[in-house]
């Protein structure tokens, strides 16, 4: 189902994009992982194996999100999946008064360009060059269980806005061929998460009990991908055992 296909993985280098990378390497795919650190992804690239080749590509870096997805598709020679998976935290805690009244105008923009402008134009460029080469392609957004939660600061909303652009760029763009939907993690073993190689998986507000981990996620990515899932359209799978249900 995979085999022979080219896939962009944005923050390919660690975490979930990292799982996904392997998953869509695993099943014979040829794939770009980008991220700002050419060490960290040429590393990553030789720990996963098979063909992935890394590329610096700052996400944040909106204005070149076109010259790079068609730098990336050159490599790949064709391109039939973009994986949007880069992303930050915002540098100041959204759930404590003092520290959301205290949000910089720099801190804001910082984290709307990452995680909701570079998605937006990374998206366009994407849609731009499958539909100049009639590509029914996938495009997937990983977001965040934060834009399903009261939005506090910069983080829940960068997230929430992804959210709905993927609902209605799955829609604009279904009658295509091409397929946009998202996912959206709760608490994830990751070190962006502080969880470190050996921590207890256990997580007290989780109902499931436990975080997640980023071989869950790639798995609901593979599917999300698959021909199997053509009739889901811009829908966000949020992925976080309950973590969000109040």
């Amino acid at each position: 189902m995979f085999c022979h296909k080219k896939a962009i993985v944005t923050g390919g280098s660690r975490g979930i994009g990292y799982a996904i990378a392997k998953a869509l390497a695993n099943e014979g795919c040829t794939v770009v992982i980008t991220g700002r650190n050419l060490k960290t992804l040429e590393k990553a690239a030789a720990g996963i194996g098979g063909k992935v080749f890394p590329m610096v590509w700052d996400a944040s870096e909106i204005g070149v999100a076109n010259e790079k997805l068609r730098e990336a598709a050159e490599i790949l020679e064709g391109l039939d999946i973009v994986v949007n998976n880069a992303g930050i935290f915002a540098q100041r805690s959204e759930w404590e008064k003092e520290s959301l009244l205290a949000t910089t105008v720099e801190e804001w923009e910082s984290v709307m360009r990452t995680n909701t402008s570079a998605l937006f134009f990374t998206m366009q460029a994407a849609v731009n060059y499958m539909r100049l080469h009639e590509i029914r392609g996938n495009i997937l957004n990983v977001t965040s269980v934060a834009g399903y939660e009261p939005v506090y600061g910069a983080y829940g909303a960068s997230k929430a806005a992804a959210s709905g652009l993927t609902r209605g760029w799955g829609r604009m763009f279904a009658n295509e061929g091409i397929t946009i939907n998202g996912i959206a993690p709760g608490p994830v073993a990751t070190e962006m998460n502080h969880w470190h190689e050996g921590d207890p998986m256990e997580h007290a507000r989780i109902p499931y009990g436990r975080f997640a981990t980023i071989d869950e996620i790639a798995k609901l990515a593979m599917y999300l991908l698959s021909d199997d899932a053509k009739m889901i359209c811009g829908e966000t799978v949020v992925f976080d055992g309950g973590y969000a249900i109040r």
